[in-house]
């Protein structure tokens, strides 16, 4: 190189420098941790049919979508004591693992019913990747909500030896057209969290929160509330740009096409009598994540672009999930979505950073 162009070079260098800075590119990643929510509609109870059955329809969407974290919301109650509600037999988290996961694989947390609701939340995690440590109750109003405590396993080290640890909360809130229960139970979650965290840590809050709308009062006191350190980040909106505020996708579904979760069914009562129909109309299922994980930065780190609604290729208006064409997912996963629930689930990817 002669001596002009090497000053040219370094010019260049000089003025675009400031600018490469700013652009933040994501750390190296060593692994990448599969999220996945689904509310499975009163998986249990006997009223979509046989749990022989759906443990077949759930295996299938599992092992296409391999999660690695798998919030499950209305689960039909599983009996702790003789006391308590629940229709699912004693063990059904068990028989979850056994037929519809992988018990060499899987694992789960410990679940409660503080406030006997009919249904109740499960976390499984893939115990090859992540170590369970703790739980507590957050909410108990209607449903109980929870807060896991989990870390990454690093290789070569004692299973007990905890990394950097992740923290994950399921939402099942009341549903209706009315958002008041649901605004108090989001109030309730977030006044809980300020309390338990100085600032919000790896955290995810997951499941289905029954939204209407982005203004309603309970999406608001989570996103946009008045402490920033205590904000959640919704990546469609926020990181991937694909959606934009204010958000109402009850009124123009058509907007929002792609991140629809309900229903995976056209026809209500088909193919049981669970459920509804409608075809995709409604984003009730959300996947939020702190901006601990949004920052690039941290140990854990969203992946962006990864979260998506699995089966549903953006033309589910008024149309079932298995109707053809929908080359989104294999015509077997397409079936599975459509019989075990009428609920697509969401998935985002973290990626797991080495430790500095």
């Amino acid at each position: 190189m002669t001596i002009m162009p090497r000053l040219n070079y370094l010019i260049l260098l000089l003025i675009f420098s400031p600018f490469f800075s700013r652009c933040k590119t994501p750390p190296a990643q060593k692994d990448i941790l599969k999220v996945m929510s689904y509310n499975v509609l009163k998986y249990g109870d006997g009223c979509q049919g046989p749990a022989s059955q759906l443990h077949g329809y759930l295996k299938t969407i599992v092992d296409y979508a391999e999660p690695d974290v798998l919030g499950l919301v209305k689960v039909e109650a599983i009996p702790i004591t003789l006391s308590m509600k629940g229709k699912a037999p004693v063990g059904f988290a068990d028989s979850i693992l056994l037929y519809a996961l992988n018990s060499a694989r899987y694992a789960y947390c410990p679940f409660t019913n503080a406030a006997r609701d009919n249904n109740q939340t499960l976390l499984f995690y893939n115990k090859q990747k992540l170590g369970y440590s703790s739980y507590i109750t957050l909410v108990s109003d209607l449903t109980d909500i929870n807060l896991y405590k989990l870390y990454y396993l690093e290789p070569n080290l004692p299973k007990t030896h905890d990394t950097a640890f992740i923290y994950f909360v399921l939402v099942h809130t009341d549903s209706g057209d009315k958002s008041d229960d649901r605004d108090r139970q989001m109030t309730e979650l977030m006044t809980a969290l300020r309390k338990h965290f100085s600032t919000l840590p790896d955290i995810i809050v997951m499941g289905d929160f029954n939204l209407r709308k982005s203004n309603e009062q309970g999406y608001q006191v989570l996103t946009n509330n008045a402490e920033k350190n205590y904000r959640l980040i919704d990546p469609p909106f926020a990181i991937d740009k694909k959606a934009a505020y204010p958000a109402n996708w009850d009124k123009h579904p058509e907007r929002f096409s792609s991140f629809l979760t309900t229903s995976t069914r056209k026809k209500d009562k088909q193919p049981n009598s669970c459920g509804t129909g409608g075809g995709a109309k409604g984003w009730y299922d959300h996947i939020l994540i702190s901006p601990l994980l949004a920052n690039n930065s941290n140990y854990y780190h969203y992946i962006s672009r990864t979260y998506h609604t699995i089966g549903n290729d953006g033309k589910r208006i008024d149309v079932s999930v298995n109707d053809q064409p929908n080359k989104s997912a294999p015509v077997n996963v397409l079936n599975a979505l459509y019989q075990m629930s009428n609920k697509y689930p969401v998935m985002l990817e973290l990626g797991v950073s080495p430790r500095k």
